[in-house]
């Protein structure tokens, strides 16, 4: 008996083993920057005044996790960068008539992540091209600020450690592959970068799970049927 139950007790330390697995931390990161120059397919929209219609509103959403995030180092600026699963890019004009050429759609992934730059204290989205961003924000305590839990920064953009990079740099794509280049337009221009932690998901029983769990009914004790009685 207590030798069977000793195996109940293994069985069930088994499945809870594989049952709890590995859970992810998704956090969501949000940048969004007022009046800049922005290139959709090749036309330039510029942005000389804040009464330039062409002007462009620009947010990108970014989701990743926080067990991803790893320090940098680079001249001139430390801190933080996180890989993203997934980017969403909204642009939107001052002027309404350009309401049909705006955009609301996904960012392929490749080479795109989120950085916090706590030397110079600002935070955004970048790509592979360089310690820039095309689009970030400066201010706001981000010198602190360590992208693995919750913020809210108001500040200015656009912020570089290259003006001359955050100008001439490569292009963000979308998930088709069309190309869209961000620029400065009337700088500083107000700017917010915030970020969420969003709830684990409830881990679900892997197959190991169910197996353990199985080895645990069959190692349990099973009541035997009593002997007739003698007539």
């Amino acid at each position: 008996m207590r030798k069977q139950l000793k195996s109940v007790g293994v069985a069930l330390a088994t499945a809870a083993v594989y049952a709890g697995g590995a859970t992810a931390s998704p956090i969501r990161y949000f940048d969004r920057m007022e009046f800049q120059q922005i290139d959709i397919g090749g036309t330039h929209y510029g942005c000389t005044s804040v009464t330039d219609g062409s002007c462009a509103f620009i947010a990108i959403t970014g989701l990743a996790d926080t067990r991803t995030v790893t320090a940098f180092s680079v001249p001139g600026a430390l801190g933080f960068k996180n890989v993203l699963t997934s980017a969403h890019l909204s642009v939107f004009f001052l002027d309404s008539s350009l309401a049909a050429i705006e955009a609301d759609i996904d960012l392929g992934v490749g080479g795109l992540y989120v950085s916090v730059d706590q030397t110079n204290s600002g935070a955004g989205f970048g790509s592979s091209y360089g310690p820039t961003y095309p689009l970030a924000t400066y201010g706001g305590g981000l010198g602190h600020y360590d992208l693995a839990s919750d913020i809210f920064a108001s500040g200015f953009g656009p912020f570089c450690t290259s003006i001359t990079l955050c100008d001439s740099g490569e292009p963000l794509r979308t998930v088709d592959g069309a190309a869209f280049t961000i620029t400065r337009g009337r700088a500083p221009a107000y700017s917010s970068f915030s970020s969420t932690v969003l709830p684990d998901p409830v881990p679900e029983p892997g197959s190991g799970a169910l197996v353990a769990l199985g080895l645990a009914a069959l190692a349990w004790p099973r009541r035997t049927r009593p002997a007739a009685a003698a007539r």
